[in-house]
């Protein structure tokens, strides 16, 4: 069994307003533990975003070609390492393999375009972003280039559904496949580790199951107060996986996110949170973080994501105070399994993770008009 360690904190931010321990990967490189998360950042605003985090002491960024920002994630890096005190190796860069690109010869296309649009020759981490092979054009690799928005087959974009409406899904498509074919990507050095996103636990035990040369380094799910994801993070440890948070916050913001919480409001505006934030004088959104990075003997990362200066800078700035035991047991009571990110439009295809939390009698529903970031067919 791989042991997860902690590592003393280290701050490469110009300005000096934060220092994040990292964790250490099975295959002994040092992920810091808050990245930021670049989904749903729109054009235009993205670039700051990055140059702003890093100058500030992020050093862990997560991307994907689907966000359709990339190029402006490249555009970012590229600056601050222009400047000088931050070297490239000092940085952590995710990835995520789209699911129209599983079948083996459509990933290192997949991922060549990320190089390209983030203007590296290696990525730290390159996950699997879902387990289904859905949407997908099936038989060509589909591109940020060839349109990141749902769209007709016939016109090869990110996000293909069919004459009907509904996504296509590529049933002869399977992720051991993909993660047979991916070991190749970090034996070649473009890709430093692999990792999933999106799988529930019987989907990772039967990667696992592989014993591969190359074991997943990190899971990257949903997790915030109303789905605290214990069981998942507690199998993670111990077996060499570490946990990675996104939607940390709860915000479910996100045209994807179809149905209300069972409290009817979300983390960040939680009576009890509020009271917290109240009492520690720092923000709810400082507590949730916090919450995270104390919890599980802080073994677990998490991205969290913003384009307002004050909120990027905030948002790591959680490691100056500690939540006491109650009150870090309060938050027992929150968890509700409250999952806003279901994307129930792509259930149709067998490897879909979350079908035990589709509502009774689900009947699949066309594609939305926007992308998972919320871009449109132009």
């Amino acid at each position: 069994m791989n042991k997860l360690f902690r590592i003393p904190s280290r701050s490469f931010g110009t300005k000096g307003n934060a220092a994040v321990p990292a964790l250490k990967l099975r295959n002994g490189a040092l992920m810091p533990q808050i990245g930021l998360g670049t989904w749903k950042s729109p054009p235009g605003v993205t670039q700051a975003a990055v140059e702003i985090a890093l100058e500030n002491g992020y050093t862990n960024l997560d991307t994907a070609n689907d966000y359709n920002n990339e190029p402006e994630v490249g555009d970012g890096i590229s600056n601050i390492l222009k400047k000088g005190g931050i070297k490239r190796s000092d940085l952590f860069i995710q990835s995520k393999l789209w699911n129209s690109n599983h079948r083996p010869e459509h990933i290192k296309p997949d991922l060549e375009q990320t190089l390209a649009d983030l203007k590296l020759n290696y990525i730290d981490s390159y996950v699997i972003h879902w387990p289904q092979a859905c949407p997908s054009a099936i038989n060509a690799p589909t591109l940020r280039t060839t349109g990141a928005y749902p769209a007709h087959i016939d016109k090869v974009s990110m996000f293909p559904y069919d004459d009907d409406g509904y996504f296509v899904a590529d049933l002869e498509s399977h992720y051991t496949e993909t993660w047979e074919a991916m070991q190749g990507l970090v034996d070649s050095g473009i890709v430093r580790g692999i990792g999933l996103s999106n799988f529930n636990k019987k989907q990772i035990e039967e990667v696992l199951a592989m014993n591969l040369k190359h074991q997943p380094t990190l899971l990257q799910n949903e997790c915030h107060p109303y789905l605290q994801q214990k069981d998942l993070i507690d199998f993670c440890n111990c077996n060499g996986i570490v946990f990675q948070a996104f939607s940390s916050l709860g915000s479910g913001d996100t045209h994807l996110a179809v149905s209300d919480s069972p409290t009817g409001t979300i983390p960040l505006k939680d009576p009890y949170i509020a009271q917290l934030a109240k009492k520690y004088g720092k923000s709810e959104g400082q507590i949730i973080l916090r919450w995270h990075v104390q919890r599980k003997n802080g073994s677990y990362g998490l991205v969290t994501k913003s384009v307002t200066e004050s909120r990027i800078v905030s948002n790591i700035q959680v490691y100056d105070f500690e939540l006491s035991e109650e009150d870090m047991a309060g938050f027992d009571a929150l968890n509700n399994g409250w999952r806003h990110l279901l994307w129930r439009e792509t259930s149709n295809h067998p490897d879909y993770p979350f079908f035990d939390e589709l509502p009774y009698g689900y009947q699949l529903e066309k594609a939305p008009l926007q992308s998972s970031s919320g871009t449109g067919d132009n």
